[in-house]
């Protein structure tokens, strides 16, 4: 499509995540918003979560509202297993269909595999354009993270079935977008594809995940109420700690950061079950003291952020780490932090090491973990040089931009 013409194009956004969720609110609102502003009429549908609607339903609307975005949804179900699963298809595919009918969409832009086979089986292929934002390669994240168990003959035949469709959306589509410079070498490699591969990794909303912005006077406070130490160092984990989180070694690091560091707590800003995170700790033989356990809503995120010294995170990598971009990572960068992160994990080991703004962990053996955490606590990190090279990497802008070619280019 032209310039001229793309800035007329009528998109619908479908994902199976909600705009009500905390990932909705960071890692799909702010790109649409913005590409809204730029001339593409951006429609979105997505699946909500009940206590998503209870809490953030009449924000979000307001705020759709303001911004002239068109927003319907579907309410997500998750039991019983796969029936659940097959019950938000079939209510996504419906609610799809209709507004297709309505509406004369230029292109679907779809957020995963699962809204991209919905939206494929509607659109006219020769009118109406496929965008496949792959977030991950879906299927294999699901084996990889336990949750499918390929013994199981039901699940091996969902894993094939998946597959098949995924490799069918690579040479259909008409543009594909990767998080990462790894994950699309593997989709060049193995895959036909008569569209091109846009890279655009996780990005953050980095005037609001800024440093400079907090105020002395209230992190002091909110330490206080944290119970968090001026001479404590503090490293922080941010975000869900679901079964692709490696939590088990990111406590044994822990540990021998205590031992070199007495001072030192471990700050959860997550909204997980502090029960899981406890008895990890415990098995860990770390003193409950040393940890702080933090649920927090998006906006308040970067003054907790603001409490710590670093950041961390394990997260399973095998095959369907090739594609994760953490956004944690943007955000934690944006707040100048250093990271400290696992190897083959998408492109971060690569940035991290690019760009000397953090430590990378070749494997989980306590010298490797050891001489990590001694590096973290002897290292003296600028905060202004890790968060200009966020701003390099993860701006909202950059993402924006990037997608914006997508859109002129289809």
């Amino acid at each position: 499509m032209s310039s001229q013409s793309a800035n007329k194009l009528h998109v619908l956004f479908v994902t199976y995540d909600g705009l009500t969720d905390p990932l909705g609110q960071s890692q799909i609102l702010p790109y649409l918003i913005q590409l809204n502003k730029r001339g593409f009429k951006i429609s979105i549908l997505s699946n909500e979560k009940a206590e998503g609607i209870k809490q953030n339903l009449s924000t979000i609307k307001k705020h759709l509202a303001k911004e002239k975005i068109n927003w319907r949804y579907v309410e997500y179900q998750n039991q019983p297993p796969i029936i659940g699963t097959l019950l938000n298809i079939g209510r996504m595919k419906k609610a799809l269909n209709a507004w297709h009918q309505e509406e004369a969409f230029q292109a679907f832009h779809c957020r995963s595999i699962i809204p991209a086979m919905i939206a494929d089986k509607v659109r006219d292929e020769e009118n109406e354009k496929l965008i496949f934002d792959i977030r991950g390669f879906w299927a294999d994240e699901r084996v990889e993270g336990g949750l499918w168990n390929l013994k199981n003959p039901i699940y091996s035949i969902m894993y094939r079935y998946f597959k098949g469709q995924e490799r069918k959306l690579f040479a259909k589509a008409n543009y594909i977008v990767s998080l990462t410079e790894n994950a699309k070498q593997h989709i060049l490699t193995h895959f036909k594809s008569k569209g091109k591969v846009q890279v655009i990794p996780c990005a953050a909303d980095l005037a609001h995940f800024d440093h400079q912005k907090l105020q002395a006077h209230h992190q002091e406070k909110l330490a206080a109420q944290l119970g968090i130490e001026k001479d404590e160092f503090v490293i922080a984990y941010i975000g869900s700690l679901g079964t692709r989180y490696k939590l088990k070694e990111m406590m044994r690091f822990f540990k021998l950061l205590l031992a070199l560091q007495p001072k030192a707590k471990f700050l959860f800003i997550s909204r997980h079950d502090p029960d899981y995170i406890l008895q990890h700790a415990q098995i860990a033989s770390i003193p409950k003291d040393r940890l702080v356990i933090q649920a927090s809503s998006y906006q308040e995120i970067p003054q907790y952020i603001g409490l710590s010294h670093a950041s961390i995170f394990f997260i399973v990598t095998s095959f369907s780490g090739k594609a994760v971009s953490p956004t944690k990572q943007a955000e934690v960068m944006g707040m100048g932090l250093p990271i400290v992160a696992n190897t083959a994990l998408g492109d971060t080991d690569l940035i991290l090491a690019d760009s000397a703004v953090g430590i990378v962990v070749k494997d989980y053996e306590e010298s490797s973990l050891k001489q990590a955490a001694k590096q973290l606590l002897d290292s003296n990190y600028q905060k202004e040089r890790i968060r200009s090279e966020a701003i390099k990497r993860f701006s909202l802008e950059s993402a924006v931009n990037r997608y914006m070619e997508v859109y002129e280019n289809l």
